[in-house]
């Protein structure tokens, strides 16, 4: 059996899984899954792209996403590939920021390869160099695996996992509740005191708020829509739930007032959305449940603990006997005590966790350092979460390598991405960027060039009638451009839109961004000066004649306010050109190959 002493990530900071719910009920329950690679989108399953096979040269038309082809190359750089499942979720990853037009472009595929390519070149340089042995990136891969282990082990534990669809109904009526509110607003609060006292002494509510009301020392929001709790104010939506129907409220503090309103009427909505909120938590709760539960029992079988190492931990004994320690000299002595406090063991393996191991982690979590009083309950606290974290750690690993997830594509395919980028980031900050630095007259050269991006948007303060026909808009921009005043005219045209049309744009009367107008019309006042005059087809079968009052231009910031975001930019695209000149190097070094076929039609 091999003995281990165990060595912490600081990293590990395990989470239980969270779960994605399904989208309906099924034999009286929800189940749960968890989703590991990017959800292919429907219009992509049927995507195909042409592959040269490397050993006859036959070029066949292969889908992108069939499970018969994962395994075929679509690259290959110094004989290790890229395989047609890699290239196809990396292009499912990216799918949500790309047109549907560019999905379809063979320029967009060999894109993304190249993206695939670079990260393969810069790995097989990045081995040569020896970046994978320094300890930084060997950290980084080791934390990476141990937790993708245990979440997979913790994940394959709530497959099959089910909860009631009663419980989802029961949860979901006690949140998709309405209510119909009436509220009155009192200005002072003596007022707002004297109301409430004489209610409850037996008072009719209504007939005292209304006297209020009468006297201009308050006013009512009458009760006439209901609205969903959710999206009240929290303390009132927490006020009204226990509430019955004629029930008053306590006093509310508003911004101008105080708050009292009375519950008319309460009822539960549908709502499909909510319906789905209450049983994700409630999966998201059971499934919680389970793992910890699986934790307990994995720690139950393989750990033990040595009762006398464990009140060397005691913080609170600890500090009964010497009250005023200071961190420093209770960790001190204890970060060097190498008794065993738990041994993990299997029929392969045995971890031993020491007092030691603990009390340095302890140390490493006193962020104001250790010559302070320890607070006893804290570091228990403390201890209590760390020895946890530790031992879910060790078994968590040993479970998982004993049901063999170390040994499955998934989980190795995960971790050859991840050293690919670990690997990839690795060499940009040691042997990319290195050296780079903005040259101030290249900085003040780009702000110069781009001025229009570091300038304060077209301010325009506008004059606006909406019409409901566009002949009767045209009209009023003839009698305009004669020369008729605005006034005049907007007394002397005919279908102007009501003013109690929900849809009229307010375009008229404030100062605006030139930003801040429908897209539409900012191409079409761009550069407006004083006296232009518009014609704008709105939406909703709404036409404004616009007339600018007055137009503030763009000002350009000043160089010094945007000298570092400039730098920023500067900076970014020349490492991307540092880079593209390495990649440039090492394909003369690492052979590379493609075997997507580009289609230039």
């Amino acid at each position: 059996m091999q003995k281990v002493f165990m060595t912490f990530s600081s990293a590990l900071a395990l989470l239980l899984i969270s779960i994605v719910t399904a989208s309906g009920f099924g034999g009286g329950g929800m189940r749960a899954t968890e989703s590991a690679e990017p959800t292919v989108a429907t219009e992509m399953t049927a995507l195909s792209i042409p592959i040269r096979t490397a050993a006859s040269g036959e070029i066949q038309q292969i889908p992108l996403f069939s499970s018969k082809y994962a395994q075929t190359p679509v690259a290959k750089v110094n004989t290790e590939p890229i395989t047609l499942k890699e290239f196809a979720l990396e292009l499912a990853s990216m799918h949500s920021s790309m047109e549907a037009s560019e999905m379809k472009g063979g320029q967009s595929y060999l894109k993304m390869l190249d993206r695939l390519i670079t990260i393969k070149l810069v790995k097989q340089e990045a081995l040569n160099i020896g970046f994978d042995g320094t300890p930084a990136v060997q950290k980084q891969i080791e934390d990476f695996a141990l937790t993708t282990m245990i979440k997979q082990l913790l994940a394959n534990q709530i497959v099959d996992l089910q909860v009631d669809a009663e419980q989802v109904e029961e949860l979901y009526r006690e949140m998709a509740v309405e209510a119909k509110l009436t509220n009155y607003k009192i200005f002072a609060q003596a007022d707002a005191e004297t109301l409430l006292a004489n209610y409850k002494s037996g008072g009719d509510f209504k007939a005292l708020a209304d006297k209020l009301v009468a006297e201009a020392k308050a006013e009512v929001e009458a009760a006439t829509e209901y609205a969903p709790l959710k999206d009240l104010l929290p303390a009132i939506a927490q006020a009204v739930y226990p509430m019955q129907n004629g029930d008053v409220s306590e006093i509310f503090k508003a911004e101008s007032g105080y708050i009292i309103f009375r519950l008319e009427d309460k009822r539960v909505y549908e709502d499909p959305e909510t319906r789905l909120v209450a049983a994700n938590q409630l999966l998201q709760k059971a499934s919680q449940k389970k793992q910890m539960e699986y934790l307990e029992a994995l720690v139950d079988q393989y750990a033990s603990f040595d009762k006398e190492a464990e009140e060397a931990l005691d913080f609170a004994k600890i500090a009964e006997l010497n009250p005023e320690a200071k961190g420093s000299e209770i960790l001190g002595p204890l970060s060097k005590d190498q008794r065993t406090l738990v041994t993990v063991a299997n029929d392969r393996e045995m971890v031993l966790i020491t007092i030691a191991d603990i009390a340095k982690k302890l140390e490493g979590s006193l962020y104001h350092g250790t010559e302070k009083v320890l607070d006893p309950v804290k570091m228990d606290r403390e201890k209590e979460s760390v020895i946890w974290n530790s031992l879910v750690a060790v078994v968590g690993r040993l479970e998982a390598q004993a049901q063999g997830i170390d040994k499955t594509e998934a989980y190795l395919e995960k971790l050859t991405n991840f050293e690919d980028r670990v690997l990839f980031d690795t060499f940009i900050a040691k042997a990319v960027v290195p050296g780079i630095k903005v040259p101030e007259d290249d900085a003040k050269k780009y702000y110069y060039n781009h001025l229009e991006d570091y300038a304060s948007p077209l301010m325009l303060k506008m004059n606006s009638l909406a019409f409901t026909k566009q002949e009767s808009a045209q009209d009023a921009l003839k009698k305009l451009h004669a020369g008729s005043d605005f006034k005049w005219v907007s007394a002397n045209v005919n279908d102007l839109a009501d003013e109690s049309n929900k849809d009229v744009l307010g375009l008229g009367g404030s100062l605006l961004s030139v930003n801040a107008l429908p897209h539409d019309l900012q191409h079409q006042v761009t550069g407006a000066q004083q006296g232009d005059l518009f014609l704008f087809a709105g939406p909703n079968d709404l036409y404004y004649v616009l007339t600018v009052e007055a137009a503030y231009p763009p000002e350009a910031k000043p160089y010094e306010d945007v000298r570092q975001e400039i730098g920023k930019v500067i900076y970014s695209q020349m490492i991307n050109d540092a880079l593209d000149e390495w990649v440039i190097k090492l394909k003369e070094v690492y052979e590379t190959e493609v075997f997507i076929v580009q289609n230039d039609h």
